[in-house]
């Protein structure tokens, strides 16, 4: 249970910053190219949050 919660906070700080991220890629060289840019962020948001939630929840020794 604990993984599953600290994955959500995660993701949702994550795509805060693959949003921001992907607004100035827009600004910079238009929507196309920040399309591209945001996705690849967002998949390796997906990876990173669920390994990285995984690695804490290990580490604090969390149990259900």
């Amino acid at each position: 249970m604990w993984v599953l919660l600290i994955y959500v906070v995660l993701m949702i700080a994550g795509d805060l910053i693959d949003v921001g991220i992907g607004a100035v890629a827009s600004n910079m060289w238009g929507d196309p190219v920040s399309l591209r840019i945001f996705l690849a962020c967002y998949f390796a948001t997906l990876a990173l949050a669920w390994v990285a939630a995984v690695q804490i929840v290990e580490r604090l020794k969390l149990t259900s």
